[in-house]
């Protein structure tokens, strides 16, 4: 059998299973959106991590395993009994029942969290005992090779990082999984490259995994774009973020020599957007369990994006980087080395360029500059209470507006480096306070020019919320313009009265 005929048989089989698993994860996400609100996992906004507009269903990991499950059974039972070693999955290097059983674990402290609240160490105690799975079944990163110039062993260090591998890259597709399509939409990408390295490398295995991958990701991304009807949930980000960690160690194995500039960068978007994510919350001094709205997707939305735009964009990007693995993996060279460290050097450029992190605060922080100066507590006090003035002032045109109640947050970092949080509410009868109001309208949006403050506005009304964007962005810039100037100290919260055609 000629080496074109093997590859004409890969493509319709790894064909066919793609579309088999995007079909029945069609059919499964469909079913999941209504045992979801049986079931009670829906994600409901809180106007602060949670912005999104209505309760969602979310187990969004459910029909991405059920999807990929059947596609693999669709390539294991084609090969099944054959003696051509291309085709028999099981003597590659994968343990399908490793796969199996890591998969089932991360789904079950997924759907868990999903459902109810899971601790950030009992998460990460799972997906530690999922990674060490799948290297106790021969999983692991031995020999590395750096754009072809040079190898090197990591001997006694292979175990553990390979264990940090596979629960970082679990850990980075939870953190980007922020917004409707987006990590949906990079996963499918970033199967579709390493479907693309496992053909060309001979991986097979890998391959028929990431393209069967690819389809039940699909599925789930037609759901789950804006506005999602479904939610990926942790049990889906995670199980995602498990299955192409491993699969970037497979697609990129050639002869026992991981390409690990090849395997890096393919999953560079989430690694990235994940690992400023720690230094930013290590420079404020919050934990890295701790969630904040300054990923690259909330930085992009600060920057004029819509949510459809921006999950666009990071597809794009996603793609570039699997088209710079390709080229990595493919055409090794001093050149190519020069070439894709300052890809990745750009990615961190703009990553830290849109205010994912603030050099300046993590400098500090190394260094212990925060020192709080007596002068500094006064100059806070006092802006304090003329943020409490302006507040005053702006009631009257919470009721001339027709609400019912309005919250209003503040999030920036004090002379210390901590998380700083001020919130203010209005509300226009006592007995409104435990209600929940069915119209509700929220608005994120910065308050100084470098974007280090943000605030975060929520609108309720019981019988109808003005939704006219003339009024909410009149009162949006009056408010973002009144704190600059309370915290400038140059000069006091301006008199506010608002516009009799906005009454109208």
């Amino acid at each position: 059998m000629t080496s074109s005929t093997v590859l004409e048989i890969a493509l319709i089989v790894g064909g066919s299973a793609f579309l088999v698993a995007f079909s029945v994860g069609m059919f499964l996400v469909s079913k999941m959106c209504h045992i979801s609100w049986r079931m009670g996992a829906i994600d409901k906004p809180d106007g602060f991590l949670k912005c999104h507009v209505r309760p969602t269903a979310t187990l969004g990991g459910v029909p991405l395993f059920g999807a990929t499950l059947v596609g693999m059974l669709v390539i294991i039972s084609a090969f099944y009994g054959t003696s051509n070693a291309y085709f028999n999955p099981v003597d590659k290097g994968i343990s399908w029942g490793a796969v199996l059983v890591a998969s089932l674990i991360i789904l079950s402290v997924g759907i868990s969290d999903d459902i109810r609240q899971v601790m950030p160490r009992t998460k990460f105690l799972f997906q530690l005992m999922a990674a060490t799975i799948l290297v106790s079944s021969g999983l692991a990163i031995r020999q590395c090779s750096f754009f072809g110039l040079f190898e090197f062993s990591l001997g006694m260090f292979a175990i553990p990082f390979t264990l940090f591998w596979l629960v970082g890259s679990c850990n980075a597709f939870n953190f980007i999984d922020g917004m409707d399509g987006l990590a949906a939409g990079i996963g499918t990408v970033i199967a579709s490259a390493l479907a693309v390295l496992g053909f060309a490398n001979g991986a097979w295995p890998a391959a028929f995994l990431a393209i069967t991958l690819a389809g039940s990701l699909l599925a789930i991304l037609l759901f789950n774009i804006r506005p999602a009807k479904i939610f990926m949930g942790d049990s889906g980000s995670q199980l995602a973020g498990l299955l192409l960690g491993m699969l970037a160690i497979q697609a990129t194995t050639v002869n026992g020599v991981i390409s690990l500039p090849s395997a890096g960068i393919v999953l560079s978007i989430p690694i990235i957007d994940a690992f400023l994510s720690i230094l930013r919350r290590y420079s404020i001094s919050e934990s890295p369990a701790c969630g904040d709205h300054k990923h690259i997707h909330h930085c992009l939305r600060l920057h004029g994006f819509k949510v459809n735009n921006t999950a666009v964009t990071l597809w794009i990007a996603a793609a570039l980087c699997g088209t710079m693995a390709l080229f990595t993996q493919f055409i090794p060279g001093r050149q190519t080395a020069v070439a894709a460290i300052m890809f990745v050097a750009m990615e961190f450029y703009v990553g830290i360029r849109l205010g994912c992190l603030n050099p300046k605060l993590l400098w500090q922080k190394i260094t212990g500059g925060f020192r709080q100066q007596p002068q500094q507590d006064s100059s806070s006090n006092r802006h304090m209470a003329e943020l409490e003035t302006l507040w005053k002032r702006m009631e009257p045109l919470f009721d001339q507006m027709h609400l019912d109640r309005v919250v209003l947050t503040l999030e920036g970092v004090n002379e210390q480096g901590l998380t700083n949080r001020q919130t203010y509410r209005w509300v226009r009868s006592n007995e409104l306070m435990a209600d929940l109001l069915h119209s509700q309208w929220t608005k994120r949006f910065s308050v100084d020019s470098q974007g280090h403050r943000i605030a975060t506005l929520r609108l309720e009304s019981a019988d109808q919320l003005h939704r006219d964007e003339e009024r909410i962005d009149w009162l949006v810039n009056q408010i973002s313009d009144n704190v600059r100037l309370s915290k400038s100290g140059l000069s006091r919260p301006k008199k506010i009265d608002f516009p009799l055609e906005l009454t109208a």
